[in-house]
């Protein structure tokens, strides 16, 4: 892929002095010890953006981007949550349906803070537009190519953390579900819904509305391949074996078990040995 910027985008003392910010910006959320549920849950949020940050420069290495789009796409990663600490603090909780929308009101304190003031107009929109829809079920129409690109390397990056994260807890939920000290949001009834079986059939992204149990979201994490960018980021899902840990929680039912044959043939489909450098899935 060949640079789409032409003109000179963030530089490196740029990207230094957001790091810097962000730094102390979280650092204002911790209480020492005084409210022990804040600080592990910003603590959780800030060693995610961490993650998240390599994992982007995993799926950019090699994309054939200048300088200047690497660390631009280095700070979206940076401040795709940064809405998740003040939501933590005035809401105790992660969910957006039962707060606010993490994404739109990390938008709000990038202009509050007005970290990105120095920067064009252009990097300011590509990082409020990477931030606003980060974990949105899709991207709005209508994007032009850069920021679309910038969008979907962020949604990439962010995903794979997360699918790491959540086999971590689903993992140790099952092992300890009395001292499990995470927000469980969905019954751990051991039923899969049909309507999130027939999406994930259907290579569909599933309505969020319609989940109702923890095996419903782990077969949703299992249809994130459908909304995955690049087969960089595929082949980082398949070498860290995610979709097999997944998997293995789903009790053994043949429509369901059809449903998940259905996402590894897919992945198959998309990262075979013809493919041989990252590149944008069609």
């Amino acid at each position: 892929m060949m640079a789409l910027l032409q003109e000179n985008y963030v530089k490196k003392t740029e990207l230094e002095a957001l790091q810097k910010w962000f730094t102390e910006y979280v650092r204002g959320f911790y209480t020492n010890g005084a409210d022990d549920f804040l600080d592990r849950h910003v603590r959780l949020k800030e060693e995610h953006t961490a993650r998240v940050c390599e994992e982007m420069r995993l799926i950019t290495e090699g994309m054939g981007l200048s300088r200047e789009e690497e660390h631009l796409a280095q700070a979206a990663a940076l401040l795709h949550d940064v809405g998740r600490f003040e939501q933590i603090r005035k809401y105790r909780t992660y969910a957006d349906p039962k707060s606010v929308n993490h994404g739109q009101l990390g938008v709000e304190i990038l202009d509050k803070e007005g970290i990105l003031n120095d920067l064009s107009a252009n990097e300011r929109a590509i990082l409020k537009t990477s931030v606003h829809w980060h974990s949105a079920k899709t991207l709005p129409e209508g994007l032009d190519e850069q920021t679309a690109m910038f969008c979907k390397l962020v949604r990439d990056a962010d995903k794979l953390d997360v699918l790491d994260l959540l086999i971590g807890n689903f993992r140790r939920y099952y092992d300890d579900p009395e001292h499990f000290d995470l927000e469980v949001e969905f019954s751990d009834r051991p039923d899969v819904s049909e309507p999130v079986i027939q999406s994930v059939l259907n290579r569909r992204l599933v309505d969020y509305r319609q989940i109702q149990t923890l095996h419903d979201a782990q077969l949703v994490l299992l249809g994130w391949v459908y909304d995955v960018n690049f087969s960089q980021t595929l082949r980082r899902i398949v070498r860290k074996q995610y979709l097999e840990q997944i998997a293995a929680f789903l009790p053994d039912r043949p429509r369901l078990r059809q449903a998940i044959d259905s996402v590894f043939c897919y992945v198959r489909l998309q990262i075979g040995d013809s493919i041989d450098r990252p590149s944008p899935i069609a």
